[in-house]
């Protein structure tokens, strides 16, 4: 009665979409860092 049943998976659907402008979401006032080094100097500059 343990019976296994083979699922098939579902077909690969298209999920991209494209990609909006950098700036769009940002604040006047954010700045783009890279690294964690930049954070924290950002945050010990900003004091």
């Amino acid at each position: 009665m343990n019976e296994t049943v083979r699922q098939t998976a579902p077909e690969a659907v298209d999920h991209t979409r494209t990609p909006a402008p950098e700036t769009a979401w940002q604040t006047p006032d954010y700045v783009v860092v890279e690294t964690a080094l930049e954070v924290t100097a950002y945050s010990l500059n900003a004091r």
